[in-house]
């Protein structure tokens, strides 16, 4: 049961992360402010994911730490993912697939 919730919240976290990569493709097509208000609402609710996570790996006994380092460290990489405006988003996405489905591979 908590494997599945850890995993489904990887998910989320991952589809908030295309989310992000998607509005700052559109940054030439929008205006600036209602993006900016945009990212900060996705932002906020990676904290929020952020948090459940800790929550969930803090209640139950928790699964091998090497794991729970990887966890942890991934939606860190998501929230400091819009300060990498400069370095190319692609790369960036396919890199964070990659962590994903080795952690989707450790779990399983």
């Amino acid at each position: 049961m908590l494997l599945l919730l850890l995993l489904l919240l990887l998910l989320l976290l991952l589809l908030l992360l295309l989310l992000l990569l998607l509005l700052q493709l559109l940054l030439l097509l929008l205006p600036l402010l209602l993006l900016l208000l945009l990212q900060l609402l996705l932002l906020l609710l990676l904290l929020l994911l952020l948090l459940l996570l800790l929550v969930l790996l803090l209640l139950p006994p928790p699964p091998p730490p090497p794991l729970l380092l990887l966890l942890l460290l991934l939606p860190l990489l998501l929230l400091l993912l819009p300060l990498l405006l400069l370095l190319p988003l692609l790369l960036l996405l396919l890199l964070l697939l990659l962590l994903l489905l080795l952690l989707l591979l450790l779990l399983l």
